[in-house]
């Protein structure tokens, strides 16, 4: 706000405040969905009265949120319900008019789902290895379900310093029990050669910036009546975030691995 000074009908100039304008509406952007919740971008307007808090609204529900800035987080919506959002403007003199809606957004579950990422199932001839690339963020942890791999030594983000990387295991046939470690690894020991191998290999905290990469992993394999169980604990001395897998292996034709994301 100024001081301004006006002249009235009678000619005599009076001092007194400007009142600002109200603010004009702002341009929305993308909703991106995220766990029981919405990030809502868009661009204030360069005209109108200087903003001092945006809120969103939510269609359905009405449900709101606000910020000062963009993006706007709109929690507490219903896991897979699609929602659009509009956004408007307040300062001290008042609210300005909401902008037109966003595109439709479904928020995730917020634990305990699984959501496939990509499979891949190895061709005939087999292959030397597979990869898991441009791996999302937005979800709690990762797993990988295997099959028919043999001794697959696992990477992360190319980082292929094997000193990076500590690998333990406890196997047992039923009437033995063994156990290993591997101070410049991480991997499974699952052995396709010996019949039809299963693994499930979780990656915990796989976004998580603060601390390395710890996996586990149960598997087994069935040879004819014979076989063997095994559990594993692998590290990644890595704060980074998991991009990418790379899994090399023996690995033989039908092979199929598939990642998830667990929300």
């Amino acid at each position: 706000m100024a001081n301004v000074k006006r002249a009235n009908t009678s000619g005599i100039t009076k001092s007194g405040v400007a009142i600002p304008d109200v603010p004009d509406v702002p341009t929305i952007g993308s909703a991106t969905a995220g766990l029981g919740s919405v990030s809502v971008a868009f661009t204030p307007a360069t005209t109108g009265g200087t903003v001092s808090l945006f809120t969103a609204t939510s269609n359905p529900g009405s449900i709101t949120a606000t910020s000062a800035t963009s993006p706007i987080t709109v929690s507490g919506l219903a896991a897979e319900t699609s929602y659009s959002f509009t956004v408007r403007g307040a300062n001290s003199t008042g609210t300005g008019p909401y902008s037109p809606a966003s595109n439709s957004a479904s928020p995730l579950e917020v634990s305990g789902a699984y959501d496939a990422l990509s499979t891949v199932t190895v061709p005939a001839g087999g292959v030397a290895s597979i990869t898991f690339a441009g791996i999302p963020t937005g979800y709690k942890h990762l797993q990988i379900r295997m099959s028919n791999t043999v001794g697959a030594t696992i990477r992360f983000n190319g980082d292929t310093t094997g000193s990076n990387y500590r690998y333990h295991v406890l196997l047992g046939n039923g009437s033995s029990a063994v156990s290993g470690t591997d101070p410049n690894n991480a991997y499974s020991p699952a052995d396709g050669t010996n019949g039809t191998t299963a693994e499930i290999l979780d990656i915990l905290d796989y976004s998580n910036t603060s601390k390395n990469k710890t996996l586990r992993s149960l598997g087994g394999f069935d040879a004819n009546g014979s076989g063997v169980v095994w559990l594993t604990s692998n590290l990644w001395m890595s704060t980074a975030a998991i991009n990418s897998i790379v899994i090399t292996a023996t690995i033989p034709a039908n092979a199929r691995f598939t990642l998830y994301g667990v929300r």
